[in-house]
């Protein structure tokens, strides 16, 4: 007898598509130049690699992938996070189906699709895209484990967790997860503590091991990179960054769904949940906790905690649905379209916004007259050799000034110490480049450069259009005639 077609789930997968869809076209007409991070991980996937200076490859395989198909526009290194996160929200309809019924299934994946974090992540490229896609695909292999499931989704699972730790090492939290769960749950327990459990560590570790052996081999930047990143220069305990921190996640899920998390979260402390809610709760709440005393004790970004949302959204459709809270749903993904439509709409009029006297997409405009207006300077002075003083410059000139004959470097790090970032590690100026280097500084002062040319021509000041009424401007030198070893220039005065 033919099983009868789940139509919820057909409506899911129809609703994800058009969604998915809409974002693509929406990326398509964005006026929003890369960030500093998108044009940063666009230059590593021109160089493919098992590893970077601050994330793991898969950032840059999947621009890779993409540019392989449709090219370097912006809208092509983007489209990975559109995809992966409707992979994010199929993933999580499932794992809710399996637990819960089709009808929560339903609202979890669209929970997750329209999600204001969701509807922002999708529109940038990111590490957190690919993280929250494996961290889905896994929780839904280890649901499926827990019930009996054979080897099928011990592989899955192995892999999953392997491709999430190479996506960013916040798939740490998931191991985490999983070691809480063997010891509160049984049928968790007897999936894992198996030759099931054997076959999930032995494929994530060979998944994992080629970005290991990579950190070996340069001194483990990423490693180092993440420690130094999550101590945030010092400890500066207090209030008001954990209390912005939460703040933040209930926008970045949705209110709606997070108050009915919490709700789950108060349920759970009191003993009246049952397992598969208890499973939930160990890989959503001890996320939020980790992070929330990381941002009392020194800064936590909000999105450091997106990883506990995927089990946040499956027990908050769950408790909603149980409780019959249709107009709640109904309200809650009304404001998640009207955000979405909102942030369509802005990026397609970025570069024409402006709100109390200012430019909020300033960040991300303006970039490609800036690097032509740098590489036109360049060409006139009979140069080659740019190197500049921050990395959303240098990064921005990587990107935009692919198709000129110029090449964007960073000064050094000092003496003895390790590179601060990827651009010092692997296009740091020496001193030994042909003909004289275009220096781009964020002010004046000529003798800042002295150390380290013995020839410095100031050039003037430099201005570029950033959108309707802002500018973005600099000061450009000439250097000649290097004295190794190179230093970088110090502070500019007064900052």
């Amino acid at each position: 007898m033919t099983k009868p077609v789940d139509l919820s789930w057909v409506a899911l997968v129809a609703v994800v598509l058009g969604v998915t869809g809409i974002r693509l076209f929406g990326l398509s007409l964005a006026q929003v130049d890369l960030g500093v991070d998108e044009a940063q991980y666009w230059l590593w996937a021109q160089d493919p690699a098992w590893g970077y200076y601050s994330k793991p490859p898969m950032v840059a395989w999947l621009i890779g992938a993409a540019q392989s198909v449709c090219g370097p526009s912006e809208a092509c290194i983007r489209s990975p996070a559109t995809l992966a996160w409707a992979g994010t929200s199929l993933f999580v309809g499932a794992a809710a189906r399996s637990l819960f019924g089709p009808r929560v299934g339903v609202v979890a994946g669209l929970a997750a699709l329209l999600a204001p974090g969701a509807i922002f992540s999708a529109r940038i490229i990111s590490t957190d895209a690919p993280l929250l896609l494996f961290w889905s695909a896994a929780l839904l292999a280890l649901i499926r484990l827990r019930a009996g499931g054979g080897l099928g989704w011990a592989v899955l699972l192995g892999t999953a967790v392997g491709l999430g730790l190479l996506s960013k090492y916040a798939m740490l939290y998931f191991i985490g997860g999983l070691v809480l769960a063997v010891i509160v749950d049984p049928a968790t327990r007897q999936a894992l503590l198996s030759r099931r459990g054997l076959v999930v560590m032995g494929i994530g570790l060979i998944v994992l091991m080629p970005n290991l052996l990579w950190n070996l081999g340069h001194g483990l930047a990423t490693v180092r990179h993440t420690a130094d990143n999550a101590s945030g220069g010092g400890l500066t305990p207090g209030i008001v960054d954990p209390l912005a921190f939460a703040g933040a996640q209930v926008f970045i899920a949705g209110p709606v769904v997070f108050v009915a998390f919490l709700w789950a979260v108060w349920r759970g402390i009191r003993g009246q949940v049952g397992p598969d809610e208890r499973l939930l709760l160990l890989f959503s709440v001890p996320v939020f906790l980790a992070l929330t005393v990381v941002a009392t004790l020194t800064r936590a970004h909000a999105n450091w905690a997106a990883s506990g949302l995927i089990a946040a959204f499956i027990l908050g459709a769950a408790v909603l649905v149980r409780a019959g809270r249709t107009g709640w749903l109904v309200a809650g993904f009304a404001l998640a379209l009207a955000f979405q439509a909102l942030t369509l709409w802005g990026d397609v009029n970025a570069d024409r916004w402006v709100v109390a006297g200012e430019t909020p997409y300033a960040p991300v405009l303006g970039w490609d007259t800036f690097s032509d207006a740098i590489a036109d300077r360049a060409d006139a002075n009979g140069t080659v050799t740019l190197v500049a003083e921050r990395r959303s410059e240098i990064a921005a000139l990587a990107y935009y000034g692919r198709d000129r004959a110029v090449t964007a470097k960073a000064w050094p790090p000092a003496s003895g110490q390790p590179p601060q970032n990827h651009f010092q590690m692997t296009r740091a100026l020496t001193g030994q480049e042909v003909g004289p280097v275009l220096a781009i500084s964020p002010c004046a002062g000529a003798a800042r450069f002295a150390a380290s040319y013995a020839r410095v021509i100031d050039l003037g000041p430099m201005s570029t259009p950033v959108g309707p009424i802002e500018e973005r401007r600099v000061h450009l030198f000439l250097l000649s005639d290097a004295r190794l070893p190179l230093v970088a220039p110090g502070p500019c005065p007064g900052r």
